[in-house]
């Protein structure tokens, strides 16, 4: 299933997601925990765009999810090397979102949404809100730069 991401700003409303947008991230949901065992085939090339990067120990951002992400196949790579491992896919879902830490302001964002890759397991947890309507999210990393350990903590902001 390829799903092509809604990027014009008229047809999103402002705090949330269309209904057909709820439906298809709970459709990706359900596609993770179907092929969680899976192997998968290599179908697209990388992107040319702007990410959104994290790059200490407790960073915190705050970012609002514009549509619903792409899913992409890629070949697993070695985190030491960064060698690819022959016959082995990841599957990464990429995000289209804006960093919206400074201003906690979804209305006033201009120019175009960056993206942020991320694996299954994060993946599964940030469509679960977007579900459920939750398109602004709140990320903390926990862990130090180069470590295999690093995980996120991703809730909607207390305020």
């Amino acid at each position: 299933m390829q799903v092509v991401p809604n990027k014009s700003k008229e047809t999103q409303p402002k705090n949330g997601f269309d209904e057909q947008a709820k439906l298809q991230a709970k459709s990706l949901l359900d596609e993770i925990d179907r092929k969680q065992q899976s192997m998968y085939q290599n179908t697209e090339t990388k992107c040319k765009t702007e990410y959104i990067k994290f790059g200490s120990d407790r960073e915190r951002k705050v970012l609002f999810f514009t549509g619903i992400p792409d899913k992409k196949d890629v070949p697993a790579k070695d985190y030491e090397t960064g060698l690819e491992i022959p016959g082995k896919y990841v599957t990464r879902y990429y995000f289209d979102c804006y960093d919206i830490t400074t201003t906690r302001n979804p209305d006033n964002i201009s120019g175009s949404p960056a993206r942020w890759e991320r694996g299954t397991r994060d993946a599964r947890t940030i469509l679960n809100f977007l579900s459920k309507g939750v398109s602004i999210l709140e990320i903390v990393r926990n862990g130090p730069p180069g470590s295999m350990a690093t995980t996120y903590q991703i809730n909607p902001p207390l305020d």
